[in-house]
């Protein structure tokens, strides 16, 4: 299994942090998860907000890139369906270039009203959108020169450059648990990619539906499942719940108040770890080193971290993830 670090640059009003602290703290953490061994370092995308998500993974991701040397990007998830794919496979061919070959590129369809009403895209032919923009990606990153005309997207013929470093092309992951991406996923050659607030069981059934699905459409299954955990690991359980807990509530309230099918929020009770051990991965090292080995049996094969979560301190996200590294043992090239 390889590890990775999310980071989603979420600075909720009243913060005492601040987006400038925050930022430094993402780019010193990228290094340091490098450091420390972790495989990637992954950035997640939303557009007006109030805390800030992260609208730009682009740009975020040639900076990290220019300051490491080894460590896989990889964008979880792009909302392809807000952007012009011409312009993405140009953006994504920069970073593959600046990073060496390091790149790979997740897109979703995305699912709130207001970010494509705010950003001129229609929401009802989303679908559509990214099925065309997922094929004008590949043929951009061929070298060569192409027209499209689709339902969409209509444009005389062009050349995309420069091309990526990675041939024929970055590879491509494709986000969603619903039957319709599932089936895109098992189209074009993506592993399954849920998202952070899916619960292990509707993971999995996401998984077996996946490769059902690329049967059903003679494809090869890909083998492959990302998954997204909030994450932070503490000497003493008890502190890390009253660490991490409110960082998830306010994660949950902000994707429900967004319309996403997010389950209930976590609850104080004496149940706390149980509902916190089917979203996060949250304890003191003996409690998460159990869930990875949890996590490893159920096929995981690249756990993405996000330690840094709204409201949790830098310098904390920082000690969990360094103490996460330590009770994995993480080495370079894993």
């Amino acid at each position: 299994m390889k590890f990775g670090v999310i980071f989603s640059m979420q600075d909720p009003p009243g913060s005492p942090i601040g987006h400038p602290a925050l930022y430094q703290a993402a780019i010193e953490q990228a290094v340091g998860a490098e450091q420390l061994g972790y495989d990637w370092i992954n950035l997640t995308e939303h557009h007006v907000t109030a805390d800030g998500y992260l609208p730009a993974i682009m740009p975020m991701l040639a900076g990290i890139a220019t300051v490491t040397d080894r460590i896989g990007l990889s964008s979880g998830m792009l909302i392809l369906t807000l952007h012009h794919p011409l312009r993405i496979a140009e953006e994504a061919a920069v970073v593959d270039l600046l990073s060496k070959g390091r790149l790979t590129l997740g897109v979703a369809g995305g699912y709130r009203v207001l970010e494509f009403q705010a950003m001129a895209s229609d929401f009802v032919s989303r679908g559509r959108r990214l099925d065309e923009s997922l094929e004008i990606l590949r043929l951009s990153w061929s070298g060569e020169p192409f027209a499209y005309s689709g339902t969409v997207f209509d444009f005389p013929e062009v050349v995309v450059a420069p091309r990526p470093v990675q041939r024929p092309h970055p590879p491509l992951w494709i986000g969603g648990t619903s039957r319709l991406a599932l089936r895109r996923a098992a189209r074009f050659g993506s592993p399954t990619c849920p998202g952070a607030t899916e619960s292990i069981e509707d993971v999995l059934a996401a998984k077996r539906k996946h490769e059902e699905l690329a049967k059903e459409l003679s494809t090869t299954p890909v083998p492959g499942l990302v998954m997204p955990r909030l994450a932070l690991v503490a000497e003493d359980a008890q502190r890390a719940r009253e660490l991490a807990i409110p960082a998830v509530e306010e994660m949950f309230r902000t994707y429900a108040s967004w319309g996403a099918p997010v389950s209930p929020l976590i609850g104080n009770s004496g149940s706390a770890q149980d509902e916190l051990d089917r979203f996060a991965i949250v304890g003191d090292d003996e409690h998460c080193a159990a869930l990875v080995a949890r996590y490893a049996a159920l096929g995981v094969t690249d756990l993405m971290l996000q330690f840094l979560m709204p409201t949790v301190e830098p310098s904390v996200a920082r000690e969990s993830m360094e103490r996460f590294a330590r009770l994995i043992a993480l080495r370079p090239g894993v």
